[in-house]
């Protein structure tokens, strides 16, 4: 094989190896080396610019004890409880969030990015369903960078452009993983006392809105690859079941949501009507999901399109306002003067987004099933960031990511040895990757993974059922005998390969546990017609497993809150 690609096997040992140079990632290979680790972090592109921040971020969220009563931890998680119950553990987020705060935002400042406004103020706004305005907006542009930077200054071993294809066990015990270059085809089989994999959520997963799988309001690099192989070693996954969309502007999938109505955007209706009090108490500052919930019942009920209303703002805020948007995607604000959105009296024409396999709230994740101590089922093995259960968003990466990172490092120091990585198992594995490389014909991987997002889309978008479910997972399983026809031209086109088949099999996983959940929960992201009321008895985690070779079991485990 290595003679036909002209490609080398590589064979690494670490402490702790990281996989996903993400947020979480590096914050993660922060604090293992800090804790004085051996660190290597395994990223499928640069971790100078990759995960869900690459192209910046404009807001951070934290409670700063200020005064106010809404300014605490205890309100924090009282916001928690509400908003995410039923999803969030509130012990893992007082260790892996509250416990970390003060110091994750101290580090964020040490690497030369400021959470303050130029004059030196803190800008604090409030949406989202949030109890005060918790969310600091600052200029996030550099952070992934300046990260990146900070690894490099400990002198962290990384490797950018490996895809890592699967991971392997040692009695039970995390052992190690494989994974190839997609630049040069060379193959790596890495060995390490433990593992955090923080490689973020499931996209294009469902069709976008633009008809662009790459043009997504999350990144289009996350393609569960890290989950669907921890879950084919018999890790334990949780809320898996619950989809995510967001609002964003028409024609152009990019963050906003934040900005818009946090600077106290008004959402509005085709008849120019505000609408969300109908749908919520808190109106335009509801959490998300009931803002997406208010949107497509207008338009479901012939009132759309739907804009935002930001015409009652003054020149200095406007002017804020569109430079905040660039902070996350330079374009976004060129777009909206193309469209004319930046004159007087224009109305912003917004859109419900794709949707993603992804956390339900703000406030927690989906993914590997974690512990307090950012451990899995599976000894050795740590989760962080959104590929973790009990994570999300920048300022659980930040925090989490390195409590994740602590954790790690002090299991690998009781490790007396590493422990070795099945050959047999290895040489199959490199013959699997590169499979769709030797084939002289054959399926496009683009073709594949469109079939998967038209199921998908289909089947268990924002309104799902018993009968779709049972469809969706009967069809995606149809597709298992195409996976022995994808057909790559070069190297980039292998990943498509991998990427497709890692999209199609986490698709599975996600109609089983949206099946097991028989409720509504965070609607639309988790909305059952045939199962339309929220369930107190159903206030838990859906978790799934691995049951024989094909099989996806699943189980629930309640989860109890003080309110």
């Amino acid at each position: 094989m290595a003679s036909i690609l002209g490609s080398e096997t590589h064979r690494l040992k670490a402490d702790v190896a990281v996989i996903g140079g993400g947020t979480a990632g590096l914050n993660t290979a922060l604090a293992a080396a800090e804790a004085g680790a051996d660190v290597l972090v395994v990223d499928k592109a640069h971790i100078q610019r990759s995960g869900a921040i690459a192209g910046g971020i404009d807001h951070f969220f934290a409670y700063l004890d200020t005064g106010p009563s809404w300014d605490t931890r205890e309100a924090y998680l009282g916001w928690v409880s509400r908003v995410a119950r039923g999803a969030a553990n509130i012990k893992i987020h007082e260790k892996v969030y509250c416990d970390e705060l003060t110091a994750a935002m101290e580090r964020i400042e040490k690497m030369g990015v400021s959470l303050h406004q130029p004059d030196g103020t803190i800008l604090r706004t409030q949406a989202l369903g949030q109890p005060g305005p918790i969310a600091i907006n600052f200029d996030g542009k550099l952070l992934k960078p300046k990260m990146a930077f900070a690894v490099k200054k400990k002198h962290i071993r990384v490797i950018n452009r490996v895809q890592v294809s699967n991971i392997y066990l040692h009695n039970g015990e995390f052992a190690g993983f494989a994974g190839y270059d997609i630049r040069n085809g060379d193959f790596y089989e890495i060995q390490s006392k433990a593992v955090v994999i923080s490689t973020g959520n499931t996209n294009r997963m469902f069709k976008s809105q633009t008809g662009n799988p790459f043009n997504l309001w999350y990144c289009p690099a996350n393609t569960g690859d890290l989950h669907r192989a921890a879950f084919d070693a018999g890790v334990e996954l949780a809320n898996v079941e619950y989809i995510r969309l967001t609002i964003v502007p028409k024609g152009f999938s990019a963050p906003g949501f934040n900005a818009f109505f946090g600077m106290g955007g008004k959402f509005v209706n085709g008849l120019g009507q505000q609408f969300m009090q109908n749908y919520h108490p808190m109106g335009d500052k509801a959490p998300r999901n009931m803002m997406v919930w208010g949107a497509l019942q207008e338009v479901r009920a012939g009132r759309g399109p739907i804009y935002v209303d930001v015409r009652h703002l003054s020149a200095k805020d406007l002017a804020h306002l569109f430079l905040q948007l660039g902070i996350d995607k330079d374009t976004l604000p060129e777009f909206l003067k193309a469209k004319g959105y930046d004159r007087e009296g224009a109305l912003i024409e917004l859109t419900v987004s794709e949707p993603m396999q992804a956390r339900p709230s703000e406030l927690c994740g989906s993914g590997i099933k974690i512990d307090e101590t950012c451990a899995s089922n599976v000894p050795g093995l740590f989760a962080a960031g959104d590929a973790s259960d009990q994570m999300g968003c920048l300022h659980m990466c930040m925090a989490g990511g390195y409590a994740a990172g602590k954790h790690a490092a002090r299991y690998a120091a009781k490790v007396a040895h590493h422990a070795p990585l099945p050959e047999k198992a290895l040489d199959d594995e490199r013959a699997r990757v590169f499979a769709p490389l030797l084939r002289k014909s054959g399926m496009a991987a683009g073709e594949f993974e469109n079939i998967v997002r038209i199921v998908a889309t289909d089947h268990f978008g924002p309104y799902k059922s018993e009968v779709s479910l049972t469809s969706a997972i009967a069809k995606l399983n149809g597709l298992d005998h195409f996976r022995e026809d994808l057909k790559a031209n070069n190297l980039h086109e292998l990943m498509r390969c991998h990427e497709a088949m890692n999209i199609q099999s986490v698709a599975k996983i996600v109609a089983h546990a949206a099946l097991a959940r028989k409720e509504s929960r965070f609607v639309p992201y988790h909305y059952r017609s045939d199962y339309p009321e929220t369930n107190e008895d159903c206030c838990g985690l859906v978790v799934v497993r691995k049951d024989g070779e094909t099989g996806v079991a699943t189980r629930f485990e309640r989860l109890h809150y003080d309110a």
